[in-house]
């Protein structure tokens, strides 16, 4: 039986202190009749989600990665072209995740060969927040150690020069790169992909 599901059960109508996620051993250690409370039992998605997060956040990479790709291959479509970068990624697509289709949903950058930015956020990609990307496209492309001590500098530069803040820069950055103002840090967005492929959505939308 999964942990969370485990977990869930053990709580519907029993408690120990104020400890919510038990580990089997603990499970067997602690469960007792005392525990049990009179109020009848109600099934509680928030908390069954709360639960998986836990787990999704704590569990081994490699196992979280093995039922992501079982759960694409059943629900979904096989990713295994795109395995690798998302394997590597995992460590901040599973931030806040609460299912793996969460995680499939965050990983959607990088499955997409091609991606498509949302009417409301196309219209975030003014005059300035072009020259922002056409400006970061000069520096980036001279890169040859594309990591984040560069990157800050890069962007350091761009808020400087333009006056702006941190979103100014990295709003527009996320949008051409992801398709949404919403999504992961910039930096981890940034190095997931592959240069020559964070070049072509810079220069489809700059």
């Amino acid at each position: 039986m999964p942990d969370a599901l485990r977990n869930y059960l053990l709580r519907l109508g029993w408690s120990f202190k104020d400890k919510e996620i038990f580990t089997l051993e603990e499970s067997i250690k602690h469960f007792n009749l005392e525990g049990i409370g009179k109020s009848p039992s109600k099934l509680d998605m928030s908390r069954i989600l709360s639960m998986n997060e836990h787990y999704i956040k704590h569990m081994n990479e490699n196992d979280l990665f093995d039922h992501l790709i079982k759960y694409c291959e059943n629900y979904k479509a096989k990713i295994d072209d795109k395995s690798k970068n998302i394997k590597n990624s995992l460590s901040f697509l599973k931030n806040k995740a609460k299912t793996l289709e969460d995680i499939y949903n965050n990983a959607q950058y990088l499955i997409k060969d091609k991606i498509k930015i949302l009417s409301e956020d196309q219209k975030l990609l003014d005059n300035l927040a072009k020259k922002i990307l056409k400006d970061f496209l000069k520096e980036f492309e001279n890169l040859t150690n594309i990591n984040k001590e560069n990157l800050e500098k890069i962007i350091n530069n761009l808020i400087k020069n333009n006056k702006t803040n941190f979103k100014g820069v990295g709003q527009p950055l996320r949008i051409a790169l992801v398709g949404s103002k919403f999504g992961p840090g910039i930096y981890d967005i940034i190095m997931s992909l592959d240069k020559n492929e964070v070049i072509k959505r810079l220069k489809a939308v700059s």
